[in-house]
C-alpha cells in the first residue's frame, strides 16, 4: 500500500518577493509474507513553520527510512532515532543515519532484548541557554558550543524547555523554529516574560570530520532480576577531514597538542604570486623579529596570510586599514595587538561509554538497583 501527497505552492505579497514552497509525503506499507512486514517513509517540506530545509540531496530529507519487522525483531535503515532511557549515566537521544537491529527473545521465565546500531552522525549535540526578554516573542538566535550565531540545526532534533518544562513545536502549539537560520519564535498563544529561562537541546550540523557512532547491548530480565549492558562509541574518522585540508605539518601539530586546544594552532601563511585583487604580505625583520608587512610589489616574495583574533594584548597585529577586498593588518609588537597570523585547527574527537545496570527484587517490598559506567573522552 502506498499513500501520500506532493504539493507545490507560490507565496506572493505586496512587501515580499515571490517564494516557491514544496512538500512531499510518501508512505509505503505491506506484508512480504505471513510473518515479515515492511514500511518505508519519505518526508520533506521547506515550509519554515514545519520541518524546514530545501533538499537537493537525499540525506537532507527530513525523514527517509525503510524497515523490515516481525513480532520478535526489526531491521531499520535510513533515519534512526537512537534512544537510551534505561540508564542514569548514558541517557541520550540522537538522530542519526544508518542501520539498526533489534530482537526480542522470550523464554519460559525470562525476556531477552538484544540491539545494535551503526550510523553516521548528522550533527553534534549541544545546548543553548538564554533568558527571555519581556514581551519579545522572538526570533531568538541559538548559539553553538563556541558561541557561533549561525548554526544549521538537524531537523526535529530539538527539545525546548521553558523554566524546566518541555514545550511543543507547531504553528498551533508553543513555538516554531527555522532550522536553516537557527532561530526560534514563540507563538502569541505562549506569552514570553523576562522571568523565563529558556534551554534548547539540539543537534547542529558540524562536519569537520566524518563521524561514526555505534551503539549496542542487551537486557535480560525475569521476575526478580533485571540486568542490562550497553556500549556507546562516537568518534571522528581522523583521516577524513571534511572542512579543512590538513598538511603534514598541521597533522604533526595536532598530534603533539594532545587535548590542549591552545596548542592546536598553525602558521597560516601560504606563498602566492602577485595579484592585485588579493591582500598579500612580505616578510620583514622589525626590531629583530620576523613580521608580515603589506606589499603589492611583484618583486617581493609574497604570502597570503590569515589572521585570527586571539584577544586584547595577546597578539602582535592590529587592523590598520579596511577595504572592499579584505582587512589589512599591521605588526605593532608582541603583546600590543589582538591578532596573530595563525589558523585554529579542529581536532577529531572520540567519546566511548560502557554501562552495566540492573535491579534485584528479593520480595514485593524490597528492590535494589545499581549502575556502573566507565567513559573515555
Amino acid at each position: 500500500t502506498t499513500s501520500g501527497s506532493i504539493s507545490r505552492g507560490v507565496t506572493i505579497g505586496n512587501n515580499q518577493n515571490a517564494v516557491v514552497n514544496s512538500e512531499l509525503d510518501l508512505q509505503i506499507t505491506g506484508k512480504l509474507n505471513e510473518k515479515v512486514s515492511l514500511r518505508a517513509s519519505i518526508q520533506d517540506a521547506n515550509i519554515p513553520l514545519q520541518e524546514s530545509g530545501y533538499s537537493q540531496r537525499l540525506d537532507e530529507f527530513d525523514q527517509v527510512f525503510i524497515e523490515l519487522f516481525s513480532d520478535t525483531w526489526n531491521i531499520r535503515a535510513g533515519d534512526i532515532d537512537l534512544q537510551n532511557s534505561n540508564s542514569t549515566f548514558a541517557n541520550f537521544s540522537k538522530r542519526v543515519q544508518g542501520l539498526s537491529i533489534n530482537a526480542n527473545i522470550e523464554g519460559q521465565n525470562t525476556k531477552t532484548n538484544l540491539f545494535a546500531a551503526g550510523a553516521i552522525v548528522r550533527g553534534q549535540f549541544t545546548r543553548s541557554q538564554f533568558t527571555a526578554q519581556e514581551g519579545n516573542q522572538g526570533p531568538y538566535k541559538l548559539q553553538g558550543p563556541n558561541g557561533e550565531l549561525f548554526v544549521l540545526i538537524v531537523s526535529g532534533s530539538e527539545t525546548v524547555y521553558v523554566n524546566g518544562v518541555a514545550v511543543k513545536r507547531g504553528e498551533d502549539q508553543d513555538y516554531i523554529i527555522d532550522y536553516n537560520a537557527g532561530e526560534i519564535i514563540f507563538n502569541a498563544t505562549f506569552p514570553i516574560t523576562s522571568e523565563m529561562r529558556i534551554t534548547v537541546d539540539y543537534q547542529f550540523s558540524e562536519r569537520n570530520y566524518s563521524r561514526f557512532v555505534g551503539f549496542g547491548g542487551g537486557r535480560i530480565e525475569n521476575e526478580k532480576l533485571k540486568i542490562g549492558v550497553s556500549v556507546y562509541s562516537e568518534n571522528d574518522a581522523k583521516n577524513q577531514p571534511l572542512q579543512q585540508n590538513l598538511s603534514e605539518e598541521q597533522v604533526q601539530i595536532l598530534s603533539a597538542a594532545g587535548d590542549d586546544r591552545t596548542q592546536m594552532v598553525a602558521p597560516s601563511e601560504i606563498e602566492e604570486s602577485a595579484n592585485e585583487n588579493r591582500i598579500l604580505y612580505k616578510k620583514e625583520l622589525i626590531n629583530g623579529i620576523e613580521a608580515f608587512v603589506f606589499s603589492n610589489n611583484p618583486n617581493d616574495v609574497l604570502y597570503r596570510v590569515t589572521f585570527t583574533q586571539v584577544g586584547t594584548n595577546l597578539g602582535s597585529y592590529v587592523i590598520s586599514n579596511s577595504n572592499a577586498i579584505n582587512n589589512i593588518y599591521e605588526y605593532v609588537g608582541i603583546g600590543q595587538g589582538n591578532y596573530e597570523p595563525i589558523v585554529q585547527l579542529v581536532a577529531p574527537t572520540k567519546l566511548q561509554l560502557a554501562v552495566i545496570n540492573g535491579s534485584y527484587k528479593p520480595s514485593n517490598n524490597t528492590q535494589m538497583a545499581f549502575e556502573l559506567a566507565g567513559s573515555k573522552n
